[in-house]
């Protein structure tokens, strides 16, 4: 390090000020560090995605580990706004093997969780409409008219109430209660459904 002369206009506390913070190599003016807009581990200047820090040279400022957890959260986020539930909570079931115990990757794991078992619900409801138009349509061909009542009965509790459909439905209804009051293909009744 070279001796600068000091500036005569100094005073010997500024003086010694300077040459403290010249020896040491401080800058207190440009040598700031500070969380950017509450972000840990982010340095002023760095929010922008660069991934040193004016302090901190070539070192990266977040560690391998959180460079992870980072990645797995994004990946869970992408994921479930795609719609892929399950690829999501396996992304975040990897963020919190890199930190246990955290709150967003359990509350994340929680979210996932739940739509996976509402896609389930859903998807059983689904087969089970389907199941219930394929008896539907054999009763109706076998002439099992109760078969057919019962089966429109239980199809009505799956379509919402103001729908078109369900106004069918229940018309529908109507016609099969016609035909079983006037016993019509009695013979014919209880041979679809199971346990009829």
């Amino acid at each position: 390090m070279t001796n600068k002369p000091l500036p005569r206009s100094l005073n010997l506390r500024a003086t010694l000020a300077f040459i403290i913070f010249t020896t040491l190599g401080l800058n207190v003016v440009f040598k700031t560090t500070a969380v950017a807009d509450g972000i840990p581990g982010v340095v002023h200047g760095t929010e922008t995605g660069s991934q040193t820090g004016p302090d901190f040279g070539d070192q990266p400022i977040t560690t391998p580990a959180e460079d992870a957890y980072t990645e797995a959260m994004l990946a869970g986020y992408a994921a479930a706004e795609a719609g892929d539930f399950q690829a999501a909570l396996n992304s975040f079931q990897q963020a919190l093997e890199e930190r246990p115990g955290d709150r967003y990757a359990l509350a994340a794991i929680e979210n996932m969780e739940t739509y996976l078992a509402q896609q389930r619900v859903q998807a059983e409801r689904r087969q089970r409409f389907i199941s219930l138009q394929q008896t539907l349509d054999q009763a109706i061909q076998a002439s099992d008219w109760a078969c057919a009542a019962a089966t429109v009965d239980e199809l009505i509790t799956f379509v919402p109430p103001d729908s078109l459909e369900r106004a069918r439905l229940v018309a529908y209804r109507g016609e099969l209660s016609a035909l079983i009051d006037a016993r019509v293909d009695i013979d014919n009744w209880s041979t679809v459904c199971p346990g009829g």
